[in-house]
């Protein structure tokens, strides 16, 4: 009996465990104290191409190089929001960030957050939850953003973004005017194959790598608190021209570093 039980309780694990790593599926932690931690979706494992494979991009994008993304994890489905970030700064008694005066909107990207204090953001949201959140390394980033493409952009190799249905919110990409100079809300973009939305545009994104140009293996590792040079951002922002948007698209900022358009995007890993 007791065989039976302990078998049937592993059967279980193993059920939950594949479960929580069905690919595409969306879902949220339960905060401790109450309340939910950010909306993610799972990604599955595979493998592409890191860097650009168009010719169109800048030196620091080569040479590309094949990575293997081994097991699925799950990422911000949207970038981290203000009321994401408002649970934390009301459980650690941390000031909000500025908002700029664009208003602190739930569903508007959070800025003017360094990588020190977005990374002091992902051991909370571990403590609260029980689970393992971080930055995303450089090369997750990448892959989560291209949805299995291939292209310049995660949806193509032209902009493509017609003032009825735009693409992405960018200066240039037919944004609609009240947006035109500051964030839009997460989401009222289209999502790419994987189902996250906004990872061209809207706000540039930390990640948890070091910043080395060209490539060095870096940017599938996370760089340590203590280590003082740039990290990788990704994605462009609202303030972006079109060809900041594209997947490859790599630039650097100081770790204490903050401004109005970086913010920043969670994974959480899975069992």
């Amino acid at each position: 009996m007791v065989r039976q039980l302990a078998s049937a309780a592993a059967l279980l694990l193993i059920t939950l465990s594949s479960q929580a790593q069905q690919s595409g599926r969306v879902f949220h932690d339960e905060l401790d104290g109450g309340g939910q931690g950010p909306e993610l979706v799972v990604v599955p494992a595979g493998r592409f191409v890191l860097g650009d494979s168009t010719g169109r991009g800048n030196h620091n994008e080569r040479p590309t190089r094949q990575i293997d993304i081994d097991k699925p994890f799950a990422i911000g489905r949207h970038e981290v929001t203000f009321d994401d970030w408002q649970r934390y700064a009301e459980a650690t008694a941390t000031p909000m960030p500025d908002n700029e005066g664009w208003g602190m909107s739930s569903r508007r990207p959070v800025i003017h957050v360094s990588w020190l204090e977005a990374q002091a953001y992902t051991q909370w949201l571990s403590t609260s939850t029980g689970q393992r959140y971080r930055l995303p390394t450089e090369a997750e980033w990448e892959y989560a953003a291209r949805g299995g493409s291939t292209g310049y952009y995660w949806w193509g190799d032209t902009l493509d973004s017609p003032e009825d249905r735009p693409r992405a919110h960018c200066r240039g990409c037919a944004s609609q005017r009240l947006i035109q100079n500051k964030t839009a809300l997460v989401g009222q973009f289209p999502a790419n194959a994987f189902g996250l939305h906004d990872t061209a545009g809207n706000v540039w994104e930390w990640t948890a790598s070091r910043f080395a140009s060209p490539y060095d293996g870096s940017e599938q590792q996370a760089a340590g608190l203590l280590d003082s040079s740039p990290r990788a951002i990704r994605g462009g922002a609202w303030n972006s021209g079109p060809s900041y948007l594209r997947t490859s698209q790599r630039d650097l900022k100081q770790p204490q570093h903050k401004d109005y358009a970086l913010g920043l995007r969670v994974v959480r890993e899975l069992p």
